[in-house]
């Protein structure tokens, strides 16, 4: 009964207010944007043409010097800790709308289809490297409490739950702690400054819950990597074997 009421419910809405693209504002075709619109191959809450303009990637990245590993292996810098799995790029225009609104416009639909496109890429990833994805643990970025509570949400925690819904993979939001309130990297230009922001900037709780445990880190954006860099150290430090460090878009 409910869900025939939840129903009803949605389609008097989208009579009153049609759903509309987060991208570029049309209007979608679909009565449930939330799960899907009425077009095929299309991301919820964008049009078919926004959908198809965001360029997934199908490889993984070296953090270090960008280079993209053909395969499930470091090719160049052998020390780094973790590598990159990027989605997308900055400059993609359906994607750094989406990454606005849902980071600095607090639209926390956005993170519906920002969901879709890390599920899509990372299912493409892991068959291409022949990985399993039951094998791996989500861990988001932790914003400080303090961050979190004027924001009002943690960006990185909703992607992490679409993520999850989409894949089955488990989430634990509770290991990685921020126990710093550092300032915002977006102010920090120099690379330099932004590692040493970050320095120290986490903590491990109940390291036993890492041990032999496959990561993925999730972010919405990589930059110079420093805050991934940092999160990587200290959970491979207390136990965590591969690291993916996992972000919708990359420089």
């Amino acid at each position: 009964m409910k869900e025939k009421i939840d129903k009803i419910w949605a389609f008097a809405l989208d009579l009153i207010f049609p759903p509309v693209c987060l991208a570029c504002r049309k209007k979608l075709t679909g009565n449930l944007p939330q799960t899907a619109t009425a077009e095929k191959n299309c991301f919820p809450f964008l049009c078919l043409a926004c959908s198809q303009k965001i360029q997934l990637n199908n490889t993984a990245f070296c953090p270090v010097c960008s280079r993209r590993l053909p395969e499930n292996k470091k090719t160049c810098h052998q020390d780094s800790l973790f590598i990159l799995a990027a989605a997308g790029f900055y400059g993609d225009k359906a994607l750094d709308e989406l990454i606005a609104l849902l980071k600095y416009q607090k639209i926390k639909q956005a993170a519906v289809p920002l969901g879709g496109i890390l599920t899509a890429y990372l299912k493409e990833l892991f068959k291409n490297y022949g990985l399993k994805t039951e094998n791996f643990l989500i861990i988001p970025i932790p914003l400080h409490w303090q961050k979190e509570n004027k924001r009002g949400f943690n960006q990185s925690c909703l992607l992490a739950e679409q993520l999850a819904k989409n894949t089955g993979l488990e989430v634990n939001k509770n290991i990685l702690k921020r126990i710093k309130n550092t300032a915002s990297q977006v102010e920090l230009k120099d690379k330099e400054k932004r590692a040493e922001n970050v320095i120290n900037c986490f903590a491990i709780e109940n390291p036993k819950l890492l041990s032999g445990k496959n990561i993925i880190i999730l972010d919405d954006v990589f930059t110079t990597g420093a805050t991934m860099k940092e999160a990587a150290r200290i959970l491979k430090n207390s136990g965590a074997r591969k690291i993916i460090g996992l972000v919708v878009a990359k420089t």
